[in-house]
């Protein structure tokens, strides 16, 4: 890139040289992505049911936004998910397991340990 007489980037001047290889910009290969830890694969496979079950009682006490609301968060809690994204989607259905009972209980207390497993 220049600016006016000025040239901003790499700038290699090699007078009487042998054998020089330039710039060398240290660049690396993407190592493995990062792996699930099990303990946080378990607790999300236990956290599924428990939502289907909060889903159940909720719409029995026709609360249809808070069961959309958990639809659309339980998109979110998997594996793969982004740790901030899936934090705030057991977040928002903690907020609602709150208020549920008994099901909201179980829920709750698995979603401090994954809260706990995403580090948070």
């Amino acid at each position: 890139m220049t600016a006016g007489d000025h040239f901003h980037g790499d700038v290699v001047h090699m007078n009487q040289t042998t054998d020089s290889v330039g710039i060398d910009k240290r660049t690396m290969a993407a190592g493995p992505p990062p792996t699930t830890p099990p303990d946080l694969e378990q607790a999300l496979a236990t956290l599924l049911p428990l939502l289907q079950e909060l889903r159940r009682q909720l719409g029995q006490e026709a609360r249809p936004l808070a069961v959309r609301t958990v639809e659309a968060a339980e998109a979110d809690i998997t594996a793969t998910a982004e740790p901030e994204t899936c934090r705030t989607a057991l977040e928002r259905i903690g907020g609602i397991a709150e208020t549920a009972g008994p099901a909201g209980a179980a829920v709750l207390a698995v979603i401090h340990q994954i809260l706990t497993l995403l580090g948070g």
